[in-house]
């Protein structure tokens, strides 16, 4: 397929997601073109916010217009299924999704995907392990034009202890014959992204940009103590711009920091591996529309959780790597000229890292 055949669909759903007047970056045109090519093997390494997202609403919208079957997304976070649901709506995609939260919807999305009237299905990696998903699994492979593969870096081995069923999902989907792969993260190193690159295939076609975010300050506020560290965010929060996010390293920790911030007076809500799903999509729309000043969250909150302008990320604790603390702090700056993230590290990250990471990142051979 030519490459105004992509320029075309990227600048019709440009339009529908930002505007008549939004123009496709270079990049995003040819990413597109790549993966409109037969059983192409495609890898987008870019900045949080560059329109990684357009690149696959643009590449299904092409790919739908000539009678080819629905694209599959992988997602691994239902706050981003729930936004990308949305975003491609917005692009004129009817999208739907099957996850553990909606199981009483999925004869409805079955039948729309047999009558060929849905466009884009997200699901999350673990529905591959559901039998009643795996047994229609085959048959929906046979059929799809696109698979994408969000937040990619869970299929490489630093990726590993957060997702396996990554893992399963990637030798699954690769094997497909006939669709297109298209594998998209802003946090990967080069390390990251060979591995990811050597996992779709000799013939995978790789776009990197630069990671850097013009809109980001960071800064590190050392030498605190536990107490000293409260009250630091505390003062902080009076000050730091719009609303944020406060991340710690534990369920436990994120329930006394919200404790404490909220007996200062601070409009905060708690977010972890622990809060239901129902309470999890109102702190996120509280988040959204500035009825809180920050969540204090764990990692749960992290990934593909989508406010353009987030003001603040403040760390309390270091995150277990320089690329995770990336994927964390890109959440703020995205639609504003200037956003905060401070860490404030402590003299026991290291050993609370130490524990978590006891089962983590096995020996490839292993």
């Amino acid at each position: 397929m030519h490459r105004d055949f992509a320029e075309q669909h990227m600048h019709t759903i440009l339009a529908r997601l930002a505007g008549t007047g939004a123009v496709p970056r270079a990049d995003q045109v040819d990413a597109v073109h790549a993966v409109l090519q037969p059983a192409s093997r495609v890898l987008v390494v870019q900045a949080t916010g560059w329109g990684k997202s357009a690149v696959y609403w643009a590449a299904t919208h092409a790919i739908r217009s000539t009678g080819a079957g629905p694209t599959l997304v992988v997602s691994p976070l239902l706050a981003l299924m729930r936004d990308q649901v949305n975003a491609a709506e917005r692009a004129g995609l009817k999208a739907a999704t099957v996850n553990s939260t909606n199981i009483d919807d999925w004869d409805d999305v079955f039948e729309g995907l047999d009558a060929d009237a849905i466009d884009v299905l997200l699901i999350s990696p673990e529905r591959l392990g559901n039998p009643r998903f795996a047994a229609r699994l085959g048959a929906l492979l046979a059929r799809v034009g696109l698979i994408v593969i969000d937040e990619a870096h869970c299929i490489s081995d630093w990726g590993f202890d957060f997702r396996p069923d990554y893992q399963r999902l990637a030798r699954a989907l690769l094997s497909t014959p006939t669709a297109s792969v298209l594998a998209t993260t802003a946090t990967a190193n080069q390390r990251v992204t060979q591995d990811i690159g050597k996992q779709l295939g000799e013939n995978t076609v790789t776009f990197r940009g630069t990671l850097a975010r013009t809109s980001l300050t960071l800064s590190v506020v050392p030498g605190l103590s536990p107490l000293q560290r409260y009250g630091w965010i505390a003062d902080a929060l009076d000050q730091l711009p719009g609303s944020g996010i406060v991340y710690v390293l534990t369920v436990a920790e994120a329930e006394r920091l919200t404790a404490f911030l909220r007996s200062c007076g601070h409009a905060v809500d708690a977010y972890s591996g622990q809060t239901d799903a129902d309470t999890r999509l109102k702190v996120e729309e509280r988040l959204r529309h500035n009825q809180v000043k920050a969540v204090v969250a764990t990692s749960a909150l992290g990934m593909g959780y989508d406010k353009p302008d987030l003001g603040f990320c403040v760390h309390m604790g270091s995150p277990s790597t320089p690329v995770a603390y990336y994927q964390q702090v890109g959440r703020a700056g995205r639609a504003v000229d200037h956003a905060e993230g401070v860490l404030l590290p402590s003299d026991a990250d290291e050993r609370i890292w130490d524990y978590f990471a006891t089962a983590s990142i096995p020996d490839p051979q292993t």
